[in-house]
């Protein structure tokens, strides 16, 4: 077998890696986008908080860092702060219109799935980056990926207008 088919055949770790990272990420934007459909204000957000906590645990795992469901949930609420418009306020904004009959409820879960899933898209995109840099969960500096972690966020709002999913 000639020397270039033999390199075929086995596998790129490294590729591998990317494949599984962003099949992780694309879970986790769907299941944010979902949890926009939730009718229950303030339960939508904790789903949404939620995933995104299990996202992070996911790609530390893949990436082989050791697990912590409670560092990733901090690391979720200020990001999530750190990226959405007006904050906490944004959100809240759009979980509670859920509250008003007819409309409402339908602006709200369309507003919060499309914010929850540019969030994870972003939010993944950004651990992806520190994880392959040789960072870690105990590294990780939201101050310094803010301007990242935007461009990914518009990045993912972009392509959700253009009708792709993140």
């Amino acid at each position: 077998m000639p020397k270039h088919e033999q390199n075929e055949d086995i596998a790129d770790p490294v590729a591998e890696r990317h494949e599984a990272a962003a099949r992780i990420i694309s879970s986790a934007a769907r299941w944010s986008a979902a949890s926009g459909a939730i009718p229950v204000p303030v339960v939508d957000m904790v789903a949404l908080a939620g995933v995104q906590a299990k996202m992070i645990v996911d790609l530390s795992r893949l990436y082989g860092e050791p697990e912590s469901g409670e560092v990733a949930r901090g690391l979720v609420s200020v990001l999530l702060g750190t990226l959405l418009p007006g904050g906490a306020a944004g959100v809240l904004v759009s979980s509670g219109s859920k509250l008003v009959p007819g409309w409402g409820w339908v602006i709200g879960m369309a507003s919060l799935s499309a914010l929850g899933a540019a969030a994870s898209y972003a939010i993944g995109k950004v651990f992806v980056r520190h994880f392959e840099g040789g960072g870690t969960l105990a590294s990780f500096s939201a101050e310094a990926i803010k301007g990242d972690l935007k461009a990914e966020f518009s990045k993912a709002s972009g392509r959700q207008a253009a009708g792709a999913t993140p």
